[in-house]
């Protein structure tokens, strides 16, 4: 199995080390990337386009300005051969995006619903283009070329690979594949070469290029539609049995038990029975003293489609009558507890979720789930028909996203679960209330105090990159057990002899011969030389201020959008949450800074540290903290 820093011990002398970057670069489990795959900008653009409303959406130059920002370098890190693949598309819709965004005031305040205008449907029409050439396997090939290319380049220095990975990746997901499941493979393939049995294990003398080519052939293909059926399994009691549309609601109490050869007929009895005949998923209590693992099924039938995101799907509709009866009735969400899907009648993916997270608190509250049964029951038949003649319309299902929002707070299952999207969604206008209730606390403007507090990003984000690529450095997975010991006491330790600096320009050799991450080798040796390299220092801090102002004007657009309603896709507002919240975090501790050196917090705010100072003025970080600490010897 493939984890970051270490794929296997596999690796031979002869294999070359961009083979084993390709590989490290299907790895999902790294920070947020804070640009934005180009489907992900378009999709968002399209989405402002049909939904954004009001002198605070289109009419607003900030929000008009941070889209095109948010493009202009999503368009940046395209590889070449997918930009040479979309070119003629990609110029039409920067095109008309530009003479919208330079419109007329008139036009640009038109309502969701009115724009009607040529200038509204040729940016659309241009987006859908645009998007279904990304979409096609013409271009995904184009973006596995261009990830190839960018592990071969042992040249560059940057984290080159991310943003094309990911937009692979959502490509891949777009066209209907599993894209986490593709990923995997890919990696496996590469690794270990082809296997008949599946991976991890495969026929080690395939050569690499042959390799290179059968993964291209697998992301280019496009993925196998077939008839998708989504069972899911629910906690939760006293719910109908219902069946319209293509969804129905049954007793897994009674279904279960009775879906084996001996039991009684019902509909879909061959499909339960190919899903529980192992005692794997489904299971229900057959005597007092056990518990169900779910409590009631439900169904969905997907028709002929793809495998990707099948369960998500079926999810979505399921709480379309969940949300709907629940706002109509109250009651609480039940807790999905299982999934499986059956691809063509055959097991496919399925999933347990573990007993109860995101539950609500009071897991036996027995009226809520009363409730909510009669709710569905009153209301879900005719929206189940609904969703099996359509999908909820664009302007409704955006409403009722919003109004499911604007219920949950003061609604039956808020205790005791995990932070949904919506939560964090709550990140990004709570984080700008702070830095506007020190504003005030300082007596400036709130914009003046965000320019402060941005000016701090691009030193804070190379020390806090530095400090991440020493951790990358002691993940694990070495042979050399005492260096990495030695190192990770020294990096850990609660009273270190000298500053975190110094150790990483003493020890950067030792760092970098425990790197295990090929893919991120490069960036982490630029990151830890930085500390000793002005220059090198000074070529990252102007990637992090250009960083900074489009994180900031896209932070202010995500604010609006959610203050007035207007779109924000959960991918852009995860895309900008580790900013707000620095800008947030800096601005409270510099407040009670203030507060507790009884210093005015305007000066507090436009305070810099010695060491940035001293970085500013051209010395690198090593020789200014050499310098600190031998002042500190010298004194003492």
């Amino acid at each position: 199995m493939m984890i970051e820093y270490n794929v296997s011990d596999h690796w031979s002398d002869d294999d070359p080390d961009w083979l084993k970057s390709l590989v490290s670069s299907f790895y999902r489990r790294h920070e947020v990337s804070t640009v934005l795959p180009l489907t992900v900008i378009v999709e968002e653009i399209v989405e402002w386009l049909h939904l954004a409303s009001g002198v605070d959406a289109w009419k607003k130059f900030a929000n008009r300005n941070s889209l095109c920002l948010d493009l202009d370098e999503s368009i940046g890190v395209v590889g070449p051969a997918l930009r040479a693949s979309v070119a003629g598309p990609l110029a039409v819709f920067r095109a008309s995006l530009l003479r919208l965004t330079g419109g007329a005031g008139a036009v640009l305040a038109q309502p969701p619903g009115t724009r009607t205008d040529v200038v509204w449907t040729d940016v659309v029409d241009a987006a859908q283009d645009l998007l279904a050439v990304l979409d096609a396997d013409e271009a995904a090939g184009a973006s596995w070329d261009d990830l190839v290319a960018v592990a071969r380049d042992r040249s560059l220095k940057g984290r080159e690979y991310r943003p094309i990975a990911d937009l692979l990746f959502d490509q891949s997901r777009r066209r209907g594949h599993d894209a986490e499941g593709m990923f995997r493979f890919l990696a496996s393939l590469l690794a270990f070469g082809p296997s008949s049995e599946g991976f991890p294990f495969g026929q080690k003398d395939v050569p690499i290029e042959e390799r290179i080519a059968q993964a291209r052939a697998i992301v280019s293909t496009a993925p196998e539609v077939e008839p998708i059926v989504v069972w899911l399994g629910y906690q939760g009691r006293a719910f109908p049995q219902l069946s319209a549309g293509r969804i129905s609601f049954m007793d897994a109490h009674w279904h279960v038990p009775n879906a084996r050869p001996e039991g009684q007929d019902f509909e879909y009895k061959a499909e339960l029975w190919e899903l529980v005949q192992n005692d794997t998923l489904f299971t229900v209590a057959s005597r007092i003293d056990e518990e169900s693992e779910v409590d009631f099924l439900v169904r969905v039938d997907l028709g002929e489609t793809t495998v990707a995101g099948a369960a998500t799907r079926a999810v979505d509709a399921v709480n379309t009558i969940l949300n709907v009866s629940i706002h109509n009735a109250g009651g609480i969400h039940p807790h999905l507890a299982q999934h499986a899907v059956l691809r063509s009648g055959r097991l496919g993916p399925w999933s347990f979720r573990g007993p109860r997270w995101g539950s609500t608190g009071f897991p036996d509250d027995s009226y809520g789930a009363g409730l909510t049964a009669e709710a569905i029951e009153m209301h879900g038949p005719r929206i189940a028909e609904a969703l099996s003649r359509e999908e909820l319309p664009r302007f409704l299902a955006a409403a009722l996203e919003v109004q499911t929002s604007a219920d949950h707070p003061l609604s039956r299952d808020m205790a005791l679960r995990r932070p949904s999207e919506a939560d964090i969604r709550s990140v990004i206008p709570l984080a700008d209330r702070v830095v506007q209730h020190v504003a005030a606390h300082a007596a400036l403007g709130p914009q003046d105090a965000f320019g402060l507090l941005g000016q701090r990003w691009p030193h804070v984000r190379w020390a806090t990159d530095v400090q991440r690529a020493v951790h990358k450095c002691l993940l694990g997975g070495t042979q050399q057990r005492q260096l990495q010991d030695e190192l990770t006491r020294e990096w850990f330790a609660s009273g270190p002899s000298s500053p975190w600096i110094l150790f990483v320009a003493d020890r950067v050799e030792d760092l970098l011969s425990l790197c295990r991450i090929e893919s991120e080798r490069a960036w982490i040796a630029r990151m830890l030389h930085s500390v000793s390299d002005i220059a090198a220092y000074r070529e990252l801090i102007h990637v992090y201020t250009d960083e900074g102002r489009v994180l900031e004007a896209r932070r202010g657009r995500v604010r609006n959008a959610l203050a007035h309603g207007n779109p924000a896709s959960f991918a852009v507002v995860e895309s900008v949450r580790d900013y707000a919240q620095f800008l947030s975090g800096a601005a409270l501790q510099l407040g009670l800074e203030s507060y507790v050196r009884g210093t005015k917090a305007a000066l507090v705010l436009a305070e810099r540290t010695e060491e940035y100072s001293a970085m500013q003025s051209g010395q690198d970080a090593a020789t200014h903290w050499r310098s600190w600490l031998a002042a500190q010897t010298d004194g003492a």
